[in-house]
């Protein structure tokens, strides 16, 4: 099901290191923020399916209930992701990872001409 031997592990072990490092020693809990980490998968990592989007929110019990929200992890397999119109900014900004090493320096600026978009922190809280 999953290839890449230990690379969840590495993940989850990126999130928690940078998750981590907001505190000193003494520091108050309160003060912890929410962390994302979005990973652009160039291979599969899950092979027995078909979605390239995989959110992992963090502290879930057993009947989906969010314990804590402070942030999570999304696993985007760029191979997975096929589209021959793109439809939104979500599919704009894979089909750009997907994509670049073709892309002139026109289509790349065409990819970007695209008025009333959202910032990059509007548009990540707004697809996840």
């Amino acid at each position: 099901m999953i290839g890449h031997g230990s690379l969840l592990s590495r993940i989850l072990y990126t999130w928690a290191d940078i998750y981590s490092k907001q505190l000193q020693s003494g520091d108050d809990y309160s003060l912890l923020k929410p962390t994302y980490s979005i990973w652009l998968l160039a291979e599969n990592l899950i092979a027995t399916d078909n979605d390239h989007l995989h959110a992992c929110h963090l502290l879930r019990d057993t009947k989906g209930r969010t314990l804590l929200n402070h942030g999570g992890i999304w696993l985007l397999e760029l191979d997975k992701f096929r589209t021959g119109v793109v439809r939104n900014e979500h599919e704009r900004w894979l089909q750009f990872f997907r994509k670049a090493d073709q892309f002139d320096d026109d289509e790349i600026t065409r990819l970007d001409d695209h008025p009333g978009d959202e910032t990059g922190h509007d548009h990540i809280a707004s697809i996840f």
